[in-house]
C-alpha cells in the first residue's frame, strides 16, 4: 500500500535529521524488507516536506517512524488508486 509521508523538523535538528537520513540509507541496503520503498523526497518549505512510500506491512511504517523519532514530526495518509476506488464503489452494492 502507498502512503503520503509528510514530515517536518526544527531547523536546529537539521544535522541530526541529515545523519539519520544517511543512517537510513545504510539500513535500507542491509535490511530492505524492514523499511518501506521510497520515492524521492520533496521539500515544501523550510524543514518541511513529503515523500511517497510503499509498504508491505505496518512494521515497515513503525520502523520508519521510530527511526526519525524524536526529531521529526510526521503524518501518514493512505493513497488509493482512483480507478480502483471507482471500480469498488460501482461494485459495492452487488
Amino acid at each position: 500500500m502507498k502512503f503520503l509521508w509528510k514530515f517536518e523538523f526544527k531547523p536546529e535538528d537539521s544535522e541530526k535529521v541529515r545523519a539519520k537520513n544517511m543512517e537510513l540509507d545504510l539500513k535500507l541496503e542491509k535490511y530492505p524488507n524492514k523499511y518501506p520503498r521510497f520515492q524521492p523526497s520533496h521539500m515544501v518549505g523550510h524543514c518541511k516536506g513529503f515523500r511517497i512510500i510503499e509498504v508491505d506491512n505496518e512494521d515497515q511504517l513503525i520502523n520508519l517512524v521510530m527511526h526519525f523519532y524524536p526529531e521529526e514530526k510526521w503524518e501518514l495518509e493512505p493513497i488509493f488508486e482512483g480507478a480502483k476506488v471507482s471500480r469498488l464503489y460501482r461494485e459495492k452494492d452487488k
